[in-house]
């Protein structure tokens, strides 16, 4: 079993052991800040309701990885959120290597911990302790992690400066951003969201469309207002899915095959874009292409980094 199969199996049994189930109606799932408790679906209809229903079937990977590599005890940590995209750069890394080490998922309001590692509050930072060396930089990372013989040869090739990649996401961006923003606090399953403090610190800091972040974090709006408009967002589905659905076809042309993006071969490109595409993955009824389907599943097995399907809403 991998490391991160493990994790995530820890994490969905503990939220079944305690009644957390990912809602799997669309209206009104994101919590008010006055409500002291996780937004409950009727087992039912969740996704989570059973660890042992068909479409939770645990397979092993047909993906092919490295020899492991050990570099020392302790191991190096990385310190993440997990729906945070640079994080996942930093994880497919150590995932593409085959290299063992920690996985840390911070609370989303955890101040203290990144500002003791690098002086504020960042994610994601890796710690190799038997260095003594700490950085954050998500791509620095994944250069340092890429080009040290001590773990291994490099795998990564250059990236080839994917414009259209970088203009269908600037193109989808605010539609995106009104599905994922809310679907990652919804149901608190995610590690940096499981306390109502963390989900408090992500929407006070996280506008929705149309809202630009300045007006969004000033006075001018309180904790209610800002999930009143989180939920007016999910409240849209059935109106932004379909866009959604018209755009995630675009990238059936733009992806070159399943194991790697750009035609050269395997590199930076997934890095990142693998990074950007895993949340897609968390909104329930997106009819992922083919081609975009078998890309995201190819890459999370390589990365060792799930993807939200048995979570989504």
């Amino acid at each position: 079993m991998t490391r991160s199969l493990a994790l995530v199996l820890c994490v969905s049994s503990l939220a079944i052991a305690h009644g957390f189930v990912a809602p799997a109606g669309l209206r009104s799932v994101v919590s008010a800040p006055s409500v002291n408790k996780l937004p409950v679906a009727s087992a039912s209809a969740s996704r989570l309701a059973s660890p042992l229903s068909p479409r939770m079937t645990l397979t092993p990977s047909s993906v092919a990885h490295p020899e492991q590599v050990i570099v020392g005890s302790p191991l190096p940590i990385v310190y993440v959120y997990d729906h945070c995209p640079f994080c996942v750069r930093v994880r497919a890394i150590f995932g593409a290597k085959n290299i063992k080490h920690e996985v840390r998922f911070m609370a989303n309001d955890d101040i203290d911990t990144p500002t003791k590692l690098v002086g504020k509050k960042i994610a994601p930072i890796m710690e190799i302790p038997t260095k003594n060396e700490v950085m954050m930089e998500s791509l620095d990372i994944v250069k340092r992690i890429d080009e040290d013989p001590t773990m291994g040869p490099s795998v990564l090739l250059p990236g080839t400066d994917r414009t259209d990649l970088k203009a269908w996401q600037k193109k989808h961006q605010d539609l995106f951003r009104s599905l994922q923003r809310p679907r990652y606090v919804a149901s608190g399953l995610l590690p940096e969201f499981a306390l109502k403090a963390g989900r408090d610190a992500f929407v006070k800091n996280h506008p929705v469309p149309p809202f630009e972040k300045p007006d969004w974090k000033s006075d001018n709006y309180d904790m209610a207002t800002r999930y009143a408009k989180y939920n007016e967002c999910m409240g849209k589905t059935d109106e932004l899915l379909p866009q959604a659905n018209t755009a995630v076809e675009e990238l059936e042309g733009m992806i070159f095959s399943a194991k790697h993006a750009s035609e050269p071969g395997f590199g930076y490109d997934d890095i990142e874009l693998f990074a950007r595409l895993r949340s897609l993955t968390i909104i329930k009824n997106l009819n992922l292409g083919a081609k975009t389907k078998g890309y995201l599943e190819y890459m999370s097995a390589k990365f060792d980094v799930p993807l939200y399907d048995q979570m989504a809403v």
